[in-house]
């Protein structure tokens, strides 16, 4: 069965599958990891390619338009010119071609609409683009560091207040960067992990039941502080790149950070 991306109510879902909605704004979405590579979303950013393609084009074609214009004089005649030219070369003046001026003019306008189009155009899809990667990044990197669903509205939403979630361009290439006053281009992971182990700790959700340790655990997948199963290599490497998560990923499972 195919799960709609939006929806009006819940009841129409499964009751097995409404963990996988969040309600926002009166509406219930989906929540999907992995949105850049989605298909819906390669063809948005390819729609979003072409346009600007088109536009570099059309751009083209109307500097080069005004430059054949701009070497005229302000008091250039059309009338006098042909004269003129006709009295250079011995004839009669010809009869004016009105429909030489009229089709300049219309050239100029028809190419001055289709810009303000596209470039309408481009900003709805960039705007779409951002906020879908933004919010579905933010959705991924909270859940991934244990934030409890019920919480997750209210942890993206003063995330995205402070301004330190961000989307940057490069080389037609996307990614969702942090600013945590530091470093301004923090992996959004690693940025939304510290915030967790911190001034976010009281969205994580807890672990119930007898095994309390062992709920936690679960949060987490090949955790090198297992007893069971450690892994001292990677233990030093993840203390070097994220100490707040080394330090939750060892108390998960009942081990007192040595460090």
């Amino acid at each position: 069965m195919a799960l709609k991306a939006i929806i009006d109510s819940l009841d129409s879902v499964e009751e097995q599958y409404r963990d996988l909605y969040e309600e926002k704004d009166g509406k219930y979405v989906l929540v999907v990891e992995g949105i850049e590579a989605h298909p819906g979303a390669a063809s948005l950013k390819n729609a979003l390619d072409r346009v600007r393609t088109e536009k570099r084009t059309l751009s083209e074609k109307l500097t080069a338009v005004e430059g054949r214009l701009d070497g005229l004089p302000d008091d250039f005649d059309v009338d006098e010119y042909e004269r003129l030219k006709g009295a250079a070369e011995g004839k009669e003046p010809p009869k004016i071609d009105e429909r030489l001026e009229r089709q300049k003019v219309e050239l100029e306008k028809k190419h001055r609409t289709e810009l303000e189009k596209r470039d309408a155009r481009i900003s709805k899809l960039d705007s779409t683009l951002r906020k879908s990667l933004v919010d579905d990044g933010l959705t991924k990197a909270l859940i991934d560091s244990g934030v409890s669903k019920e919480f997750l509205s209210a942890a993206k939403a003063l995330l995205k207040e402070r301004g330190a979630v961000k989307l940057i361009e490069e080389d037609n290439e996307f990614q969702v960067l942090a600013d945590d006053g530091i470093d301004d281009r923090m992996p959004l992971t690693k940025f939304v992990a510290n915030w967790v182990g911190d001034e976010g700790k009281h969205f994580v959700a807890k672990a119930t039941g007898g095994d309390a340790k062992g709920g936690e655990a679960k949060r987490f997948t090949e955790n090198p502080f297992d007893p069971k199963n450690p892994n001292r290599t990677k233990q030093q490497e993840l203390i070097v790149q994220n100490d707040t998560r080394a330090r939750q990923m060892a108390e998960a499972v009942g081990v007192t950070p040595y460090w």
